[in-house]
């Protein structure tokens, strides 16, 4: 594991620990109680702990072998920008691995604005079984090297 010196990559890193663990309680304990988090840009944004709650249960149910990462990362002010690779094995036994940018906005020490931008059409493939595009499966290599 990376030792990272910002507290915001600090506070990321903690809800990156605690999902793998499955502790639901540990990540939500990173988010401002009025927290707003876009799950993938373009739909509408969960509001509060209660909802995020409630999609961190239902997205994360019978999640195994969690290997998310943070590969890059940029911060400005009270935004922390993050690049990684997502990647766990699903309830059907699948691992699924994709790209993604995570853009997190603080307000005293917690998140209060989270971001997930993710190709939808490329995971909704990876779920349903099909294999990563050979460029995408070189792109998170090289990212996890």
């Amino acid at each position: 594991m990376r030792a990272y010196t910002s507290e915001k990559l600090k506070t990321v890193q903690t809800i990156i620990d605690a999902w793998k663990r499955a502790d639901i309680e540990a990540v939500l304990e990173q988010l401002d109680e009025d927290v707003e988090y876009h799950t993938l840009v373009g739909q509408r944004p969960l509001q509060g702990k209660v909802w995020v709650r409630r999609f961190l249960e239902k997205f994360g149910d019978g999640q195994t072998d969690i290997r998310w990462q943070i590969c890059n990362h940029a911060e400005n002010g009270d935004l922390l920008l993050v690049e990684g690779v997502d990647d766990y094995v699903d309830a059907q036994g699948r691992r699924v691995q994709t790209p993604y940018m995570g853009a997190f906005e603080f307000r005293g020490g917690k998140i209060y604005k989270w971001r997930d931008y993710l190709d939808s059409a490329l995971l909704a493939g990876v779920e349903r079984g099909e294999p990563l595009p050979e460029w995408t499966e070189a792109f998170i290599k090289e990212q996890l090297a």
